[in-house]
Formats: structure tokens, sequence, C-alpha cells
């Protein structure tokens, strides 16, 4: 997510969050571009369908841990990804056997 992609899903949580509102666009600009920076590997999409979940069963402030925890682990096509990634599958298949 870049913090153009950030500011609209602050916006739309502004819409229904009376706690997410800015005084200026410039405020709003700059909570845009530090929540991108901790949703850089976050689709706007994604964040978007969290924000929706969230707000369907939270009476609090959204975090970007929320939509964090909601969006689906991203795969690491690294080597020591690609190592961890096959461990945890013998691990889940010995569990479940």
């Amino acid at each position: 997510m870049n913090a153009a992609e950030a500011n609209v899903l602050l916006t739309k949580a502004a819409l229904v969050d009376r706690w997410m509102k800015f005084g200026t666009p410039q405020e709003l600009a700059a909570a845009a571009k530090e929540w991108a920076i901790v949703l850089a590997a976050v689709p706007l999409d994604i964040a978007l369908e969290a924000l929706a979940a969230h707000y369907s069963t939270e009476r609090r402030s959204i975090m970007p841990a929320d939509i964090v925890d909601f969006a689906p682990p991203l795969r690491s096509s690294s080597h020591a990804g690609n190592i961890t990634e096959q461990r945890l599958a013998r691990e889940r298949a010995e569990i479940t056997s």
C-alpha cells in the first residue's frame, strides 16, 4: 500500500468512525504516509475488506495491526522462507495424520 491508497483507507474509516477524523488535509496526508509504511505489504483491496470486517463487529477504532492480522500471510520467495514454509507444511501434515 502506498500513501495515496492509505489516504483512501483512512478517508473511508473516517466516514464510519467519528474518532478517525483529521483536522486538516495535511494531517490526513501525514497519517496516510505513516499507515502506508506499516501496511506496505497489504494491498488496498484487502485493507478495505479488513476495514469493513472490523467495523461490522468492533466499536473501537481500527489500527494498522487489525488490518495486518486480517490480511493473508505473504509467501516468501527467499530460500529461507521456502524452507520455513516446507517445514510448516510437514508439521501440519504430521498433526493431521
